[in-house]
C-alpha cells in the first residue's frame, strides 16, 4: 500500500509540476534573455535546475533522501563525475547549488519530445553522436564560458548498485584543461527507482558532493595521468558508498 501511495503521489505530482512549469519556464526564459541578464543557453540551464529542484523536493517529501555538500564553494568551471543508479540521477543536482551546468548524455534522451529540444537549447552534449575531436572542442568551449559539466562515466545505470567500468573521456578533458573534478556519490536511488522497473518504491538515498580533485596532482604520471585520475575518483566514490554500508551495519567490516 505504501508503494502504491508513493507512486501515485510522486508521478502525479511530477506530471502536474511539468505541465505548470512549461508556460512559467517560457515566461522566465523570455524575461531573462530579454533583459540581457543571461545568454539563452545559460538561462535554459538555470531553468532546468529550478525544475529539477522542485522534482527533488517532491521526491524528498515521499522518501528519505539526504544531501551533503563537501565541495562548496564549488570551483567554476568544474567537471562533476557521478556514479549512475537510476533515471532520477540527473535530477539530483537540484539538491545542490549548481545551476549553469551542461549534461553529457547518450542519444536516447535527445529523442524525447520537448525534453530533447530543451537539451539542445541548453547546449548539452551527445556523447554518442559527436566525433571525438568535435566533442572535446565543444567541451573546452563550455568550460571557457565558465560552466560546469555533469558526466556519468559508467555510461549507463547500474542494476546492482555496484559501479561499472568508467570511461575515461571526462578525465582526459580534466587533464587537458586543468579543470577540477568534483565526485558526486549517488547512493540508493537505484533502490527507489530500480533499473528495468516502471514503478518506484520508498527507500533511503544519500547524495554527497565530495571535495574537488585537481588534475595538477596527477601531472607526474604524464601520458597515463588521466587513468590515475579516473581510478582515484572511482575509489573515492566506492569508499563513500562503502562507508554507508558500514554505518548501517557496524559489523560489516568484520564479516
Amino acid at each position: 500500500m505504501r508503494t502504491l501511495y508513493f507512486n501515485a503521489v510522486f508521478f502525479s505530482g511530477l506530471a502536474l509540476w511539468t505541465l505548470l512549469y512549461l508556460p512559467l519556464g517560457i515566461l522566465l526564459w523570455l524575461w531573462q534573455t530579454g533583459v540581457g541578464k543571461a545568454p539563452a543557453a545559460v538561462s535554459i540551464r538555470n531553468l532546468v535546475h529550478l525544475y529539477g529542484k522542485i522534482c527533488c523536493r517532491l521526491l524528498a517529501s515521499q522518501t528519505r533522501i539526504s544531501a551533503a555538500d563537501r565541495a562548496s564553494p564549488l570551483p567554476y568551471p568544474c567537471i562533476i563525475t557521478a556514479n549512475h543508479q537510476s533515471f532520477f540521477d540527473p535530477y539530483t543536482l537540484g539538491f545542490f547549488p549548481v545551476k549553469n551546468i551542461v549534461f553529457v548524455v547518450r542519444t536516447w534522451p535527445f529523442r524525447i519530445p520537448l525534453y530533447g529540444r530543451i537539451m539542445r537549447l541548453a547546449g548539452y552534449l551527445n556523447a554518442e553522436t559527436l566525433e571525438c575531436d568535435n566533442f572535446f572542442d565543444r567541451a573546452r568551449a563550455v568550460l571557457r564560458e565558465g560552466a560546469a559539466f555533469i558526466v556519468f562515466p559508467e555510461g549507463t545505470r547500474s542494476s546492482t548498485g555496484k559501479m561499472g567500468r568508467f570511461h575515461s573521456g571526462a578525465f582526459k578533458l580534466a587533464m587537458d584543461t586543468g579543470t577540477p573534478v568534483i565526485p558526486l556519490c549517488i547512493d540508493g536511488t537505484g533502490e527507489i527507482f530500480p533499473k528495468g522497473s516502471r514503478f518506484g518504491r520508498p527507500a533511503a538515498a544519500r547524495l554527497t558532493l565530495l571535495p574537488a580533485v585537481y588534475p595538477k596532482d596527477f601531472a607526474r604520471y604524464r601520458e597515463t595521468a588521466h587513468l590515475h585520475l579516473q581510478r582515484h575518483v572511482k575509489s573515492l566514490l566506492r569508499k563513500e558508498i562503502d562507508n554507508r554500508f558500514q554505518k548501517d551495519d557496524p559489523d560489516a567490516s568484520q564479516k
